[in-house]
């Protein structure tokens, strides 16, 4: 990798790591503060509008998934502008149609006045949604990543803002902060097509000129849209499986324990961001050793923010002592931090980077076949949100397992004994922090410093790497 690359990779990491790392904190005060103020039952309609809207993607068939992949790699510049203006234009004309219908037929066959708002706020934020992520896969697959980071964290600083004012006000309501969330991605969106203005407010060409062209964009992203649906859907089928077997309540309390999980993961699946143009532009030669050395940190760099569960869990008891036996599961729910992580920062860059969608879309529909068997058992059989709660991190450590498997013949890496190594850090975790508190803590810790010293040579090495190529 050449020493421009170098500096380009670290310099857009700095832009992204650092707007996580700030959505991560924003994050860390809504999981805080707005389940402290609203109330359980209303949490948990705010958390069905936000599980709701994780969907809305699947309604763009793959168009935007489609513009990454083709256009990975490229330089803004090279963009045909009025091209992309009139593929903006028609997405948000489909979008729009589509939502007014399915806004229609749901009003229709929803008789809960809550849910009804939920589901016609998520009809509305959708259009705005599926335009803005048009904009950020534009600005990510061109490595315009300062921009694409301004977008992202706006929405998140301007939200927390509004939320804090209406609780100040006294209103805790969770019809107001949804009404927040939705007018604040407009701002967001609107914010990108600042960025990406001379394609927006560009002279478009003739819709008719740019259908082949939305053909070839669908037909690229639709595999990796099926994909991430599917990556989506294995959580996601849990969750269904618990809002409509259990209360809005209960629904509440484990999306609460799974934002926490997010949270952890929103700072770390910053570097997939960056990855994917950059490896799009690298030496297919270098790409066997950049996995090794960006798996040994990440892997390390989890295992060792484990280690802070027990005092974390203990300080968010004392504040939300309404969720504290839910918040308990984070015992058994944070170690798909370093598996879904994974996923995310590597597996499916490489993938996407090697034009593997077919395999990566295979992976992920056989992780959501087990995790429908899962639920069913697990809910229909043992009635117990217990057993839900350990299906998922079943099923997320199966799909990282299975994908990175396959990955590993394709660019010849072996990671059978890496995988077994951190399949015992994430029992020797559950086991410590589910039965042995304060002390699990300790034991757990000895455990990491133990998994330090195993891998002590494959870290130098990894040290060693980065040297060279200054």
């Amino acid at each position: 990798m050449a020493k421009n690359k170098i500096i380009d990779f670290v310099k857009n990491m700095s832009y992204t790591v650092g707007s996580n790392l700030l959505s991560a904190l924003i994050g860390a005060i809504m999981v805080l503060v707005v389940p402290k103020l609203v109330g359980v039952e209303a949490y948990g309609y705010y958390q069905l509008y936000v599980f709701y809207i994780s969907y809305v993607g699947v309604s763009y068939l793959g168009w935007c998934d489609g513009i990454y992949l083709r256009e990975g790699g490229k330089y803004y510049n090279e963009l045909d502008k009025s091209l992309y203006s009139a593929q903006f234009r028609m997405l948000g004309l489909f979008e729009v149609i589509i939502y007014s219908l399915l806004f229609t037929v749901f009003m229709f066959i929803v008789t809960d006045g809550n849910k009804q708002y939920v589901i016609g706020c998520t009809c509305v934020v959708a259009v705005g949604m599926c335009l803005r992520w048009f904009i950020t896969f534009i600005l990510q697959a061109t490595a315009r990543i300062k921009e694409y980071a301004i977008v992202t964290i706006s929405e998140r600083i301007i939200v927390i803002i509004l939320v804090l004012l209406l609780m100040a006000a006294g209103y805790r309501q969770f019809h107001l902060i949804i009404l927040s969330d939705v007018v604040v991605k407009f701002i967001s969106l609107f914010i990108g097509m600042y960025y990406c203005r001379d394609i927006v407010f560009s002279k478009a060409v003739p819709f008719r000129t740019a259908l082949p062209e939305v053909k070839e964009n669908i037909s690229a992203g639709i595999k990796l849209m099926l994909a991430s649906l599917c990556s989506m859907l294995i959580i996601g089928v849990v969750r269904f499986g618990i809002e409509n077997h259990w209360d809005i309540t209960t629904f509440g309390k484990v999306s609460l324990t799974l934002s926490i999980s997010n949270m952890v993961m929103t700072a770390i699946n910053a570097i997939a961001v960056v990855m994917y143009p950059t490896l799009r532009r690298t030496n297919s030669d270098n790409l066997p050793k950049i996995y090794g050395i960006m798996r040994i940190v990440l892997m390390g760099v989890v295992f060792g923010v484990l280690i802070f569960y027990y005092p974390a869990y203990k300080i968010l008891s004392l504040w939300l002592p309404q969720y504290a036996e839910s918040l308990r599961y984070a015992a058994i729910l944070l170690p798909m931090c370093a598996y879904e992580s994974k996923v995310s920062m590597l597996v499916n860059t490489y993938y996407q980077t090697l034009r593997l969608e077919s395999l990566l879309m295979k992976c992920n529909m056989t992780a959501l076949a087990l995790s429908v068997v899962c639920t069913l058992i697990s809910t229909m059989l043992l009635n117990s949100v217990t057993a839900a709660i350990i299906s998922i991190l079943i099923v997320l450590i199966f799909r990282c397992i299975l994908s990175e498997i396959i990955l590993s013949t394709k660019i010849s890496v072996n990671v059978v004994k890496d995988i077994f190594i951190e399949l015992v850090m994430t029992v020797a975790f559950i086991l410590c922090n589910w039965y042995l508190g304060f002390w699990g803590m300790i034991i757990y810790a000895i455990c990491y410093v133990i998994y330090l010293l195993i891998k002590k040579q494959d870290i130098l090495g990894a040290w060693n790497f980065v040297k060279s190529m200054r």
